[in-house]
Order: structure tokens, then sequence, then C-alpha cells
């Protein structure tokens, strides 16, 4: 496995293929990220406060945890850039790609999660060298 965005179901063009497929325009697997991708867990709960101080607190479904990452590609050719972000917005938000991350067990095996990719923008840094960030929300689908 390596690091790095895949596709899930959608490639660029809208085209149905196979999950971790190559994203159009890169012919390893994974598209790989920047070093520094910060990841956030924000837990979901659902709680009840009354008046005099106390709290109920329960988990909000199975899949409390969700995590976020932030997500950069720094200094790639145009052409890189190009290609990820129209990858990005063929899924618009609707449609998922893969993730693999580093695992945080003993092991330090990779894992894969399925996002889906909420804001992303490009950044003209000079000549033919971009830049692009983005944040992917894990999801949790059958």
């Amino acid at each position: 496995m390596a690091l790095g965005f895949k596709t899930n179901t959608v490639q660029t063009g809208g085209s149905t293929v196979s999950a971790g497929t190559a994203i159009t325009g890169f012919s390893s697997k994974a598209c790989m990220y920047d070093r520094g991708v910060q990841q956030t867990t924000t837990p979901r709960i659902l709680s009840a406060k009354f008046g005099d101080g106390y709290e109920l607190r329960f988990k909000d479904g199975i899949n409390h945890t969700p995590r976020t990452w932030a997500i950069s590609f720094g200094n790639r050719t145009k052409a890189d850039i190009d290609n990820i972000y129209d990858f990005f917005n063929q899924l618009a938000t609707i449609d998922t790609c893969k993730l693999t991350v580093p695992n945080q067990n003993e092991s330090g095996d990779e894992e894969t999660v399925t996002v889906v990719v909420e804001g992303y923008n490009k950044v003209f840094t000079y000549d033919d060298y971009y830049s692009l960030s983005c944040s992917a929300r894990e999801v949790f689908e059958a």
C-alpha cells in the first residue's frame, strides 16, 4: 500500500472504475500528499443538560468519532495540481475516494479510509508550479 489518495469508484472523467485505481495523470496507485498532514477527531455525542448542573451524555451512533484531515500538495507541476483539482471537482463532495494514512497502532501499518473531499483550494505559486490544499472527512458507508 502507498500513502495518498486513490479512487473509490469514480474517476476524473466521471467513468466508473475499480476501487484503488490510480487517479488520472498519476502512474502510481496513490497520489501522495506532502508531509505534515493534520488529523482531527471530533466525537459526536448527544447530551441533555438539566437545571441543577447535571448532564447526561451518550455516543451518537456506532461510528461516533469521525476524523478529518488537512492535506496539502505543495510546489507541484501545473499538470499534477490540475489532475488532482479535476479529480476533486469530479467528486464534488458527493462521491467518495480512498485515503491511505499511517496507522497509529503499534505495528505502524497503513490504514485506508473512505473520505469525501469537502473543500480544496489551488494556489498559483510561480511559473508552472502550483500548490493545492484540501480537507478530507471520513465517511462510513455500507
